[in-house]
């Protein structure tokens, strides 16, 4: 049976070895790469200076926490969309209207 749906390989434009940290109401949650590059807010990575080397204890390593402010995609899709800093996970390009019915944001997309 042949595979169908998701079978692009996804994007990642920074670096996945870091943590990934999103920021929701003003507290940071630590998240996986795979909704990181589909948040829709702030985000930040935290990684080593130096990796440490055997022997050397945990405490001592020093780390670096810089912000991220690459591209945001659907989530499980290399589509990009623009950031609008919803503080959410974009599962969809479209916004839904109070009719019920999704239009295309042509500033989103």
């Amino acid at each position: 049976m042949e595979k169908t749906g998701n079978t692009a390989k996804l994007v990642y434009d920074f670096s996945t070895s870091g943590v990934c940290e999103v920021c929701i109401k003003g507290n940071w949650y630590r998240t996986t790469a795979r909704e990181f590059r589909s948040f829709d807010g702030e985000r930040r990575i935290t990684e080593p200076i130096k990796q440490p080397g055997l022997g050397d204890q945990f405490a001592d390593t020093k780390f670096h926490t810089y912000p991220y402010n690459g591209p945001v995609y659907v989530i499980q899709t290399n589509l990009e969309v623009i950031r609008m800093d919803t503080e959410t996970i974009v599962t969809n390009p479209y916004i839904e209207t109070k009719s019920n019915k999704s239009i295309p944001i042509s500033s989103r997309t």
